[in-house]
């Protein structure tokens, strides 16, 4: 199965746990884009004529991109490309990002998935992970994704954060049951070197979960 991923490194702030490469400044935001679109067409053959079932815009924080932005990369790959029919396009995007009007213009684009960074419903949580929506975005960009037709949904959700108590996350788990969202992904909060957690946990801010050690002896 031949599929596409564009790596779009820009984010409005940085989370506290993320170790991804991104920018929090969009001043070359144009020029990236223009740069994809050659490497576009200088790749052209590098799939053989092989059909594209999957695109993907990862990153960073591909719904910073303009529909315009979004539409002239989808255009060049369908050019240089022979994308299948009901080939899954997916943008990753964050709830702040998701007003009706973006989601307006994204349905009228080939997007037919939206992989959505909401990581908690608890404002608590989102506040330790220095997350640019609250906990009232979280919800609505779903309910409103989901009236302008975005059936086809992933979410991400984060376990582990000091923050978040065992109701918190049950709580999470079934808000998105409650949404009928199809899919989810769950992850466990890693304290990766030199981001903003690693160097609060050194500092003793933060005391994180620690696996326990199973005891040598069992009784059997």
């Amino acid at each position: 199965m031949a599929g596409i991923y564009l790596h779009i490194p820009f984010c409005k702030q940085a989370c506290h746990y993320c170790n991804f490469h991104f920018s929090t400044s969009l001043k070359y935001k144009s020029e990236m884009v223009a740069a994809m679109v050659k490497e576009l067409a200088l790749q052209r053959n590098y799939l053989n004529g092989a059909p594209v079932e999957t695109i993907y815009f990862g990153g960073g924080t591909p719904s910073l991109l303009e529909i315009e932005d979004i539409e002239l990369l989808l255009n060049e790959i369908y050019a240089h490309h022979r994308v299948v029919k009901d080939a899954e396009v997916t943008l990753e995007a964050n709830p702040d990002d998701l007003s009706v009007t973006k989601l307006k213009a994204l349905a009228s684009t080939p997007i037919n998935r939206l992989s959505i960074g909401v990581q908690s419903f608890a404002e608590a949580d989102l506040k330790f992970m220095n997350r640019a929506h609250n906990a009232q975005m979280a919800e609505r960009c779903i309910e409103q994704a989901q009236e302008q037709g975005f059936t086809n949904l992933t979410i991400d959700l984060i376990y582990g954060a000091p923050t978040t108590t065992h109701k918190i996350w049950e709580d999470n788990i079934k808000k998105t049951i409650d949404f009928q969202v199809p899919h989810i992904s769950c992850y466990g909060l890693t304290v990766e070197p030199n981001t903003a957690l690693h160097h609060f946990v050194k500092k003793g801010r933060y005391r994180l979960c620690r696996k326990k050690k199973r005891p040598n002896n069992l009784n059997s």
